[in-house]
């Protein structure tokens, strides 16, 4: 072979092969993509099989729902953003709160540790394909965790996209109350990115997020379900969820895309007590920032148990 030849090839080899690899990496991860972590088969829940009675008592929880842009590259200042979300949380002083976009482990580990002086001292992430990114703190212990993966998303090559690679989905927490059990939903779902046919996988996992709902909640206890849903009342989406999962907005302030719905129970009534929206600047060794990009929402909700004879029959 000529050295000619021999400088051509190399030159090939430099130019093309560093993309090559990272192609070749991407299609080979995109092969292990799958759900690990906290079990799928809602089915095996011991307290689904033998559901708790009914609450005898009515119970006041404040519910937060918060994106906190915990991500590579587009998010900034996380590990200062971790301290004040916490810090912001505690003087909130919630009972539940569903995070979304908890994507890095050492800054969920500081939110966390940050935490450790508020009552959310119990926490569980869903693990699923590159993360989910959903994480729950409680002021109450968890009893059970069940979480089910989107089966549609956006093509996973549009890794610029990330939703496919974040392996979205929707979580259950069976929170153990003092009164008894709630069980608490969590999710984030596609965003649209301004794709008509990005709204088509919205509504499909909108009827899947519905039908885990219909099928793994206790049917004697409060539910709620929290969380970025990326889609907006008004939207095919939105009245999807609604409608199949038998929700009702439980939140007196205005939201877009992150909201907080109960379940529609014969044996509970939901009054809301308040709601606000959590946006704060903070200035940090002389830099002001927000909290996140998107912008939290505490409700306070009051459940209250229906009188036997006015649920009878229903």
């Amino acid at each position: 072979m000529s050295r000619l030849k021999k400088i051509v090839i190399a030159l090939a080899v430099l130019v093309f092969a560093p993309p090559l690899a990272v192609v070749g990496y991407i299609v080979i991860l995109s092969f292990f993509n799958g759900h690990i972590g906290v079990a799928t088969d809602y089915t095996n829940s011991p307290m689904l099989q033998s559901p708790p009675p009914v609450l005898t008592a009515p119970v006041t929880l404040k519910l937060v729902t918060f994106n906190i842009q915990d991500t590579p590259v587009v998010g900034k200042d996380r590990p200062d953003r971790m301290r004040a979300i916490a810090a912001k949380l505690t003087i909130l002083d919630p009972d539940v709160v569903c995070f979304q976009e908890s994507f890095i482990e050492a800054d969920r580990a500081l939110l966390v540790e940050s935490l450790a002086d508020s009552r959310l001292v119990h926490h569980q992430y869903y693990e699923s394909g590159r993360g989910s990114g959903l994480l729950l703190s409680s002021a109450w212990p968890i009893a059970e965790t069940w979480f089910h993966r989107y089966t549609v998303a956006n093509p996973w090559y549009c890794v610029w996209e990330g939703d496919w690679w974040a392996g979205k989905g929707v979580s259950l927490a069976r929170i153990a109350l003092p009164e008894g059990p709630v069980d608490i939903y969590n999710t984030h779902a596609q965003a649209d990115y301004g794709k008509e046919a990005y709204q088509r996988i919205q509504e499909a996992q909108m009827g899947e997020l519905a039908a885990f709902v219909n099928g793994s909640t206790l049917k004697t206890a409060p539910a709620f379900s929290l969380g970025d849903f990326n889609v907006k009342d008004g939207e095919a989406g939105y009245a999807r969820l609604v409608t199949e999962a038998n929700l009702e907005r439980v939140m007196a302030v205005p939201s877009r895309i992150d909201h907080v719905f109960a379940v529609k129970n014969p044996h509970y009534s939901f009054e809301v007590v308040a709601s606000e929206e959590i946006q704060e600047q903070v200035t940090v060794n002389g830099k002001e920032f927000s909290l996140s990009d998107h912008n939290g929402y505490m409700t306070t909700v009051r459940v209250a148990p229906v009188p036997a004879a006015e649920g009878a029959g229903t």
